[in-house]
């Protein structure tokens, strides 16, 4: 696998193109050597999953009821991922990414994909150090003839301690069934375990959930590593997932729009529906766009 280095003498990052645009680390630049802000991965390793962070293009998380109805037509989706029985993510992060421009410091991919329709379309991501930050920034453009209704996000996986905290304020969650499909929201109650609100350790069981009404800042800490990264993305939603306290990783995922969002997002129907779950309705040529931004910095 070729892989691609950015270095500002405090920040390194590696992406592989060829693997879904993913980052393979993200590391601060310390005397006493690279230390991950976000789980670390292999150069050779193939498997998104298995690495830092990968963008999710055309949509994000899963799609119930084998796709969608859109415009009075169904699309059908099939499963993408073994073990999944759901159709995930898209298909951005399962492509092969093309390097359009690059510097020590910037990268910028480009995908071409019509692999799954109705999205028809072309992504750019991109990735740039600046200062004590990483910026990344996920656009799509429709080419289609007939309009479809997208979404987008990233996927990082962080390292999970024992006393790793993380603060993002958020109104509300999406309960889920078995199939991890959302069944019920609910606003989140001052005392309980998933209030993030004011800063709170990970849940001891299963979380993968999505959180709403989010103010587009977050801040994940490592106590015990006196690091803390502080996130800053343009979407109102967030998405949260860790197997347990088992498990040595979690992720906190910026997303625009709900988990499902496209089974109820018929225009034929519902008109403007498929605006108030967070999906944007792209006709030919037009683009939408999110950024985040990795601060990192020493832990109060």
């Amino acid at each position: 696998m070729t892989t691609i280095t950015l270095d500002n003498g405090r920040l390194r990052l590696v992406v592989n193109p060829r693997v879904g645009g993913s980052v393979v680390r993200f590391d601060r630049l310390t005397a006493h050597g690279p230390e991950p802000l976000m789980r670390p991965g292999s150069e050779a390793e193939c498997d998104p999953n298995r690495l830092a962070m990968y963008p999710l293009v055309p949509w994000s998380n899963r799609i119930g009821g084998g796709g969608f109805r859109w415009q009075g037509r169904h699309y059908p989706l099939a499963a993408n991922l073994d073990g999944e029985p759901l159709p995930i993510h898209g298909d951005g992060w399962q492509r092969a990414w093309q390097v359009e421009e690059q510097g020590a410091t910037w990268l910028r991919l480009g995908l071409r994909s019509v692999h799954q329709p109705p999205f028809d379309y072309r992504a750019e991501l991109t990735y740039r150090l600046t200062d004590d930050t990483l910026e990344v920034s996920l656009a799509v453009t429709h080419l289609g003839e007939a309009p479809a209704p997208y979404g987008l996000g990233l996927h990082p996986w962080f390292p999970r301690s024992a006393g790793v905290r993380l603060v993002a304020a958020a109104e509300g969650v999406w309960e889920v069934d078995a199939d991890q499909l959302p069944t019920r929201w609910r606003q989140l109650s001052a005392a309980e375990a998933w209030n993030f609100s004011r800063g709170a350790t990970l849940p001891d069981g299963r979380i993968d959930n999505l959180f709403t009404a989010w103010n587009g800042r977050a801040e994940l800490s490592w106590p015990e590593r006196g690091v803390t990264l502080e996130v800053r993305a343009d979407t109102s939603r967030y998405l949260v997932f860790s197997p347990g306290e088992q498990a040595d990783f979690f992720c906190f995922e910026p997303v625009s729009h709900d988990v499902d969002a496209h089974r109820f997002a018929d225009s034929s129907s519902q008109g403007l529906a498929s605006e108030g779950a967070g999906l944007v309705t792209l006709g030919e040529g037009e683009c939408c766009e999110v950024r985040c931004r990795f601060r990192c910095h020493s832990a109060d």
